[in-house]
């Protein structure tokens, strides 16, 4: 493995976010930073060396482990160094920023090929619920802006057993609002029931869906390893500027840059799926 065969970078742009999802690792159910969590941003000079190491680059993805990349004080300078020809994919709650800067992003991203995923988890009463502290309708005049100037716009849906009665109604919205796609997420992340009040620290029950539930009962261990970054050359870069095989990685897992990552990990299944924190991951599950 070296540099020139990679062809997926997956960014955490910063480790800020305004909201206080129960299952996100940021926050400890929902309620207060996890100890030891550094709040910064991805300096850019640093993103560009990276960028400069991989010239077959095909994808940059921004999503990251522990905050939401609008969150990042100067965003649209991270995309503007990215070069043309490379895919752009953000993962955001889209309750930060208002309409002018989303405006701003859209025309920047117009000609480029890209797709931003809006965390919409529910109509107005339901979507808080997981999602604290976000404004549904900021979030939906936010994508409104982004979609009327032709950004492309992914309703990314987190089906629990309090919104799973407005999966169609969301589905319709999406395509009356112009979203270009409408994608669930499968992953057993959500399945935790503990959740608690981000102001006041009081626990809530959090039921995953009858949806999720009947899904993870129909699903059976993969032949073999399976996962995005074993099928697509792929690294993950952290806000302090360090390098892994992957984001379930970085926490255990990390170096300075990527020829000390070649040097001392060849990314492949045997190691990748040795490793403890991914043996669930890179087992996989397939649905039957």
């Amino acid at each position: 493995m070296d540099s020139s065969k990679i062809k997926w970078l997956h960014v955490e742009a910063s480790s800020r976010c305004n909201a206080w999802c129960p299952a996100c690792p940021r926050n400890i159910d929902g309620y207060g930073l996890r100890p030891g969590l550094v709040e910064t941003d991805l300096d850019l000079e640093q993103f560009k060396s990276v960028l400069d190491e991989f010239p077959n680059l095909e994808a940059v993805q921004f999503c990251g482990n522990d905050g939401d990349p609008i969150a990042h004080s100067n965003f649209i300078d991270l995309i503007d160094v990215i070069p043309d020809n490379v895919f752009i994919q953000i993962h955001t709650n889209g309750s930060l920023r208002n309409i002018g800067w989303w405006k701003k992003l859209a025309q920047t991203l117009e000609y480029r090929p890209h797709e931003i995923h809006f965390g919409i988890d529910g109509l107005e009463d339901t979507h808080k619920i997981y999602r604290q502290n976000t404004d549904w309708n900021k979030i939906i005049a936010n994508a409104g802006e982004f979609i009327t100037n032709k950004g492309r716009a992914v309703w990314q849906f987190i089906p629990f057993k309090h919104n799973q009665h407005q999966f169609m109604q969301c589905y319709a919205l999406s395509k009356k609002l112009g979203f270009s796609d409408f994608k669930v997420v499968k992953t057993f992340r959500y399945h935790k029931s503990r959740a608690k009040n981000f102001k006041t620290g009081q626990e809530y029950k959090l039921e995953p869906s009858d949806f999720y539930l009947e899904m993870w009962h129909s699903t059976k261990p993969a032949a073999s390893a399976d996962c995005m970054h074993l099928s697509l050359p792929s690294v993950y870069l952290d806000t302090q500027g360090r390098i892994s095989a992957c984001c379930y990685l970085a926490d255990s897992i990390n170096f300075k840059n990527t020829t000390e990552l070649f040097a001392k990990l060849q990314i492949n299944q045997d190691v990748i799926a040795s490793t403890s924190v991914c043996q669930f991951w890179c087992s996989g599950l397939s649905d039957k």
